[in-house]
């Protein structure tokens, strides 16, 4: 049985109705509501998940805003059963809303689990842990059988039998010839002495001059037999048969099972190939975009681009181990010499880079192709490819738009696949869903 999450809220005393189950019901249709409206937005997913995995939101939120009036539509009298804005309710709401339409399309599931995985190792969602591994869990399963299914390998590929009908075959007139009789026997009669009426005549008889009646004997019945077999033969000589057309048919059958042949192959053989050039790109520890070693570079530089480089490399229904992958290709990295941060920077200074440096234009271009400028709650992708403005990377604006306190730190792996993983969620979501984006 599919779990109801406002329930979930509602039982670990995140609020209170009351005992009365008429408000449960005016929360339930609610998240039907925002259910039906994220499936025709899905591109609002990202946010609404951030916002709902964060007991911490600012009540003015414009995703907050847009639940409380769904909500409203429900409930008219909702203002007056709290005191101030239920954001509780709201994001229990909100999650409620995320699951089921995450149940029924595979971009906004995609879009969820990724955001989700980010955004709760920045909140504190103690009493909720259980509630959020849960519906990760849950969603995050049914992604992965998708992804599994496109990236396996079958033991055996199976084709369908050449599909090919033969033209049908008219069948021909044929009357037998025949041996005009009267005529030949007349010739045989000339042949055979001086009686006969058909020139040439024998002029010996048998009995008279046999040495002379012989060899023109023979003579005129060759000629006579030889006559009467190429007539025969003239008449049974076959009609020219016109093979083009069933020739070009089969043919086209042919050619046509050859692609299909060729593309259940690659189709079978596409995750195994997929696989085989990760590990090949992981071993080489070489940008495709930058045209440069990793190892060459800065390590936080690097792991910026191998989540860029990745992102290219993979479809958007990608297993779950793809990030754990990407965090161990960059662990393989040399660390930088000289490090006095344990191997960790702060946010604030992750993002300023990202939206100044030279190595990070490629990534800032697609950031803007994927996702708007931030209102709100949103991925550190809107902050990244929209605009310089230095406020936006100061402490508060960073923790009001993208969930993340500008003090707190990241390793080169963990911020590697923090982007890998709102990479994998902008497009998931965007106009560009399903296609890698534009190389370089």
């Amino acid at each position: 049985m599919e779990q109801e999450y406002v329930m979930r809220f509602l039982e670990i005393g995140a609020f209170s109705l009351n005992s009365d189950d008429t408000k449960l019901e005016k929360l339930r249709n609610t998240a039907k509501d925002l259910s039906a409206a994220l499936r025709t937005a899905p591109a609002k997913t990202v946010s609404f998940t951030m916002v709902a995995a964060d007991p911490s939101i600012s009540p003015t939120d414009p995703v907050v805003e847009e639940a409380m009036s769904a909500l409203r539509k429900r409930w008219e009298t909702v203002a007056n059963a709290f005191t101030g804005r239920p954001v509780n309710v709201l994001r229990a709401v909100l999650l409620d809303a995320i699951v089921q339409a995450a149940r029924g399309d595979d971009t906004i599931a995609v879009a969820f689990v990724n955001t989700a995985r980010n955004a709760l190792a920045h909140a504190e969602t103690a009493d909720e842990a259980e509630i959020w591994r849960d519906a990760v869990y849950e969603i995050e399963s049914k992604v992965d059988a998708r992804a599994e299914a496109e990236w396996a390998t079958p033991e055996m590929i199976s084709v369908e039998p050449l599909k090919y009908t033969a033209p049908p075959t008219s069948a021909a007139e044929f009357e037998a010839p025949t041996i005009e009789r009267s005529d030949l026997q007349a010739k045989i009669l000339s042949a055979a002495g001086p009686l006969g009426t058909v020139p040439p005549v024998n002029p010996y008889w048998h009995h008279q001059h046999p040495q002379q009646w012989a060899p023109e004997f023979a003579k005129q019945m060759t000629s006579a037999i030889a006559d009467v077999i190429d007539q025969i033969a003239a008449e049974l000589a076959p009609s020219p048969v016109d093979l083009s057309k069933p020739l070009s048919s089969l043919a086209k059958a042919v050619s046509t099972h050859v692609e299909t042949v060729l593309a259940s192959f690659s189709g079978a053989t596409a995750g195994l190939q997929r696989r085989t050039n990760l590990l090949w790109w992981k071993e080489a520890l070489y940008s495709p975009s930058a045209h440069e070693s990793y190892v060459e570079m800065p390590v936080f530089q690097a792991s910026a681009l191998m989540a860029l480089d990745l992102h290219e490399q993979v479809p958007t229904f990608s297993p779950a181990s793809v990030s754990a992958f990407l965090k161990e290709a960059i662990r393989c990295l040399p660390a930088e010499p000289g490090s006095e941060d344990n191997g960790q920077r702060d946010v604030a200074a992750l993002v300023r880079d990202a939206k100044t440096a030279a190595f990070m234009q490629p990534f800032r271009t697609v950031a803007a192709q994927y996702v708007p400028a931030p209102i709100g709650r949103g991925p550190l992708l809107s902050l990244i490819g929209h605009g310089q403005d230095p406020a936006a990377i100061e402490a508060a604006s960073l923790r009001t738009l993208g969930g993340v306190d500008g003090s707190a730190t990241m390793t080169a792996a963990e911020w590697g696949v923090f982007l890998f993983r709102e990479l994998q969620a902008a497009r998931a979501t965007s106009a560009k869903v399903g296609k890698p984006a534009k190389k370089r």
